[in-house]
């Protein structure tokens, strides 16, 4: 019969967090994987290209804070307020994106946390 773990002594990797402000954190660090959350774009800017490049930035911004980049990703959640602009979303994600190393991908649409936004983009990638 094979023993049982203590949970009070089995050791656990640290949580670690990339604070955004008190009430999120921009990224979580646990067991080799960083889960960013969502990134929205900058304020200001009008079309649906603009503003995913602006999260795009954002993104790899956070992931090598996190000491890893988008090679590493594993899943990503776009995020668009309107069906209509996922072509112009996906033109810059496939530039963005390692082509030999693309993330498990999904699209929604959402309403978004401000009007202007169009598009926000979520991802997890090993560390």
């Amino acid at each position: 019969m094979q023993a049982t773990r203590n949970e009070s002594t089995t050791k656990r990797p640290p949580v670690r967090r990339e604070p955004l402000d008190r009430s999120s954190s921009d990224a979580v660090i646990h067991d080799g994987t960083a889960y960013i959350a969502a990134q929205v774009p900058d304020e200001g800017l009008a079309t649906v290209a603009e503003q995913t490049q602006s999260v795009l930035d954002k993104l790899d911004a956070v992931l090598a804070r996190c000491g890893t980049s988008k090679r590493k990703l594993l899943t990503a959640t776009v995020y668009c307020a309107d069906s209509r602009h996922f072509d112009e979303v996906n033109t810059r994600w496939d530039a963005w994106v390692p082509w030999h190393d693309p993330p498990g991908c999904q699209y929604v649409v959402a309403k978004l946390r401000k009007r202007e936004h169009k598009i926000s983009i979520q991802v997890a990638a090993a560390i």
